[in-house]
Protein backbone atom coordinates (compact mmCIF):
# COMPACT_ATOMS: atom_id res chain seq x y z
CA UNK A 1 0.00 0.00 0.00
CA UNK A 2 0.98 3.48 -0.49
CA UNK A 3 -0.92 4.75 1.75
CA UNK A 4 -2.25 3.07 5.27
CA UNK A 5 -6.30 4.18 5.06
CA UNK A 6 -8.96 1.35 5.18
CA UNK A 7 -9.47 1.81 1.78
CA UNK A 8 -6.12 1.01 0.70
CA UNK A 9 -5.95 -2.09 2.96
CA UNK A 10 -9.46 -3.58 1.80
CA UNK A 11 -8.20 -3.29 -2.16
CA UNK A 12 -4.77 -5.09 -1.33
CA UNK A 13 -7.37 -7.90 0.41
CA UNK A 14 -9.43 -7.73 -2.78
CA UNK A 15 -6.27 -8.61 -4.69
CA UNK A 16 -4.94 -11.10 -2.24
CA UNK A 17 -5.79 -14.18 -3.70
CA UNK A 18 -4.93 -13.43 -7.57
CA UNK A 19 -1.40 -11.92 -5.91
CA UNK A 20 -1.14 -14.95 -4.18
CA UNK A 21 -1.76 -17.64 -7.54
CA UNK A 22 0.50 -15.31 -10.05
CA UNK A 23 3.34 -15.47 -7.66
CA UNK A 24 2.88 -19.74 -6.77
CA UNK A 25 2.30 -20.34 -10.94
CA UNK A 26 5.86 -20.78 -10.85
CA UNK A 27 7.61 -23.18 -8.51
CA UNK A 28 8.98 -21.65 -5.15
CA UNK A 29 10.80 -22.48 -2.18
CA UNK A 30 9.26 -19.72 0.25
CA UNK A 31 7.15 -17.43 0.24
CA UNK A 32 7.12 -14.44 2.54
CA UNK A 33 3.87 -12.31 3.00
CA UNK A 34 4.91 -8.56 3.57
CA UNK A 35 3.06 -5.47 5.24
CA UNK A 36 2.42 -5.93 8.86
CA UNK A 37 0.41 -2.80 8.68
CA UNK A 38 -2.05 -5.08 6.62
CA UNK A 39 -1.96 -7.96 8.51
CA UNK A 40 -2.73 -5.73 11.64
CA UNK A 41 -5.40 -4.30 10.16
CA UNK A 42 -7.18 -7.47 9.80
CA UNK A 43 -6.76 -7.86 13.21
CA UNK A 44 -5.01 -9.83 16.24
CA UNK A 45 -4.33 -13.35 14.90
CA UNK A 46 -4.66 -12.81 11.30
CA UNK A 47 -1.48 -13.99 10.05
CA UNK A 48 -3.23 -17.30 10.59
CA UNK A 49 -6.22 -17.28 8.40
CA UNK A 50 -3.98 -15.51 5.88
CA UNK A 51 -1.89 -18.30 6.04
CA UNK A 52 -5.01 -21.00 5.86
CA UNK A 53 -5.63 -19.01 2.51
CA UNK A 54 -2.43 -19.64 0.91
CA UNK A 55 -2.52 -22.92 1.42
CA UNK A 56 -5.80 -23.19 -0.10
CA UNK A 57 -4.13 -21.92 -2.88
CA UNK A 58 -0.76 -23.47 -2.63
CA UNK A 59 1.52 -26.10 -0.79
CA UNK A 60 4.19 -23.83 -0.77
CA UNK A 61 6.36 -23.06 2.39
CA UNK A 62 4.84 -19.64 3.80
CA UNK A 63 5.02 -17.06 6.53
CA UNK A 64 3.73 -13.67 6.95
CA UNK A 65 6.39 -11.13 8.60
CA UNK A 66 4.24 -10.45 11.41
CA UNK A 67 4.50 -14.32 12.22
CA UNK A 68 8.36 -14.03 11.62
CA UNK A 69 8.42 -10.97 13.82
CA UNK A 70 6.48 -12.72 16.87
CA UNK A 71 8.58 -15.82 16.43
CA UNK A 72 11.93 -14.07 16.24
CA UNK A 73 10.93 -12.28 19.77
CA UNK A 74 10.05 -15.37 21.65
CA UNK A 75 13.62 -17.03 19.98
CA UNK A 76 15.09 -13.97 21.94
CA UNK A 77 12.84 -14.21 25.31
CA UNK A 78 11.85 -11.17 24.16
CA UNK A 79 8.22 -11.00 25.84
CA UNK A 80 8.10 -7.43 27.10
CA UNK A 81 9.70 -4.44 24.31
CA UNK A 82 9.42 -1.25 23.67
CA UNK A 83 8.45 0.15 20.33
CA UNK A 84 10.40 2.60 18.03
CA UNK A 85 7.43 2.92 15.06
CA UNK A 86 7.37 5.42 11.76
CA UNK A 87 3.60 5.01 11.64
CA UNK A 88 1.19 7.18 13.08
CA UNK A 89 -0.70 6.49 16.00
CA UNK A 90 -3.58 4.32 14.78
CA UNK A 91 -1.42 1.92 13.10
CA UNK A 92 1.02 1.92 16.17
CA UNK A 93 -2.05 0.74 17.60
CA UNK A 94 -3.11 -1.91 15.59
CA UNK A 95 0.35 -3.75 15.78
CA UNK A 96 0.49 -3.22 19.84
CA UNK A 97 -2.89 -5.32 19.75
CA UNK A 98 -1.15 -7.85 17.02
CA UNK A 99 1.62 -8.51 19.40
CA UNK A 100 -0.37 -8.71 22.44
CA UNK A 101 -2.46 -11.57 20.86
CA UNK A 102 0.06 -13.38 20.93
CA UNK A 103 1.78 -12.68 24.65
CA UNK A 104 4.15 -10.19 23.24
CA UNK A 105 3.51 -6.58 25.46
CA UNK A 106 4.56 -3.42 24.10
CA UNK A 107 5.85 -1.59 27.42
CA UNK A 108 6.08 1.87 25.26
CA UNK A 109 6.58 2.62 22.09
CA UNK A 110 6.86 6.59 19.91
CA UNK A 111 5.87 6.78 16.29
CA UNK A 112 7.14 9.19 13.93
CA UNK A 113 3.27 9.54 12.80
CA UNK A 114 4.25 9.05 8.46
CA UNK A 115 1.33 7.74 6.57
CA UNK A 116 3.06 6.90 3.41
CA UNK A 117 5.44 4.59 2.54
CA UNK A 118 7.39 7.15 -0.18
CA UNK A 119 8.07 9.18 3.01
CA UNK A 120 9.63 6.51 5.10
CA UNK A 121 11.93 5.46 2.47
CA UNK A 122 13.37 8.29 2.34
CA UNK A 123 13.95 8.92 6.33
CA UNK A 124 17.85 8.25 7.55
CA UNK A 125 18.51 5.15 9.60
CA UNK A 126 19.15 7.68 12.28
CA UNK A 127 15.84 8.45 12.67
CA UNK A 128 15.12 4.98 13.92
CA UNK A 129 18.43 5.33 15.90
CA UNK A 130 17.26 8.38 17.70
CA UNK A 131 13.95 6.69 18.61
CA UNK A 132 14.73 4.12 19.52
CA UNK A 133 17.42 5.35 22.43
CA UNK A 134 14.33 7.90 23.29
CA UNK A 135 11.65 5.54 23.69
CA UNK A 136 14.63 2.92 25.53
CA UNK A 137 14.90 5.59 28.14
CA UNK A 138 11.62 6.29 29.18
CA UNK A 139 10.83 2.11 29.55
CA UNK A 140 14.58 0.73 30.38
CA UNK A 141 13.21 -2.24 32.26
CA UNK A 142 12.54 -4.27 29.06
CA UNK A 143 14.28 -6.81 27.05
CA UNK A 144 14.87 -5.71 23.78
CA UNK A 145 13.44 -3.18 21.09
CA UNK A 146 11.05 -3.87 17.68
CA UNK A 147 11.43 -1.58 14.96
CA UNK A 148 8.48 -2.41 12.47
CA UNK A 149 8.28 -1.29 8.13
CA UNK A 150 10.61 -2.79 5.56
CA UNK A 151 10.38 0.95 3.99
CA UNK A 152 12.29 2.22 6.87
CA UNK A 153 15.75 1.54 6.26
CA UNK A 154 17.03 1.31 9.73
CA UNK A 155 18.81 -2.16 9.43
CA UNK A 156 22.02 -0.43 9.26
CA UNK A 157 21.80 0.96 12.99
CA UNK A 158 21.06 -2.49 14.60
CA UNK A 159 24.04 -3.24 16.19
CA UNK A 160 25.11 -0.10 17.41
CA UNK A 161 21.49 0.30 18.70
CA UNK A 162 22.21 -3.12 20.34
CA UNK A 163 25.89 -2.51 21.67
CA UNK A 164 24.98 1.46 23.00
CA UNK A 165 21.49 0.47 24.70
CA UNK A 166 22.27 -3.28 25.34
CA UNK A 167 19.11 -4.57 24.37
CA UNK A 168 18.00 -6.89 21.22
CA UNK A 169 16.90 -4.97 18.51
CA UNK A 170 14.55 -7.34 16.17
CA UNK A 171 13.13 -5.03 12.95
CA UNK A 172 10.76 -6.24 10.25
CA UNK A 173 13.25 -6.49 7.41
CA UNK A 174 15.50 -9.01 10.05
CA UNK A 175 12.77 -11.09 11.31
CA UNK A 176 11.57 -12.34 8.27
CA UNK A 177 15.11 -12.79 6.66
CA UNK A 178 15.44 -15.10 9.26
CA UNK A 179 12.14 -16.85 9.00
CA UNK A 180 12.94 -16.89 5.24
CA UNK A 181 16.24 -18.95 6.12
CA UNK A 182 15.04 -21.17 8.79
CA UNK A 183 11.93 -21.84 7.01
CA UNK A 184 14.49 -22.87 4.27
CA UNK A 185 16.47 -25.82 6.44
CA UNK A 186 19.00 -22.73 6.31
CA UNK A 187 21.84 -20.97 8.99
CA UNK A 188 19.85 -17.73 9.94
CA UNK A 189 23.66 -15.91 10.05
CA UNK A 190 24.19 -12.58 8.25
CA UNK A 191 26.59 -10.90 10.65
CA UNK A 192 26.41 -7.42 11.01
CA UNK A 193 22.35 -7.38 11.73
CA UNK A 194 21.99 -8.18 14.94
CA UNK A 195 21.52 -10.63 17.43
CA UNK A 196 18.81 -12.72 15.60
CA UNK A 197 21.13 -13.28 12.73
CA UNK A 198 24.32 -14.10 14.61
Amino acid sequence: VGTFTDDDFAKVEEAFADVVRDLTRDPLDFLMITGELFLSYRGPGSDRLVLDSVREISPVKTSTVLTAVVRALKSLDLYRVVMASPFPHDQDENLIRFLDHYNIEVAANRGLGYDNTQEIWELPAETGYDLATAVLEECPNVDGIYMPCNKWRVSSVIERLEADLGKPVITNTQAWIWEALTGLGLSPSLPGYGMLLK
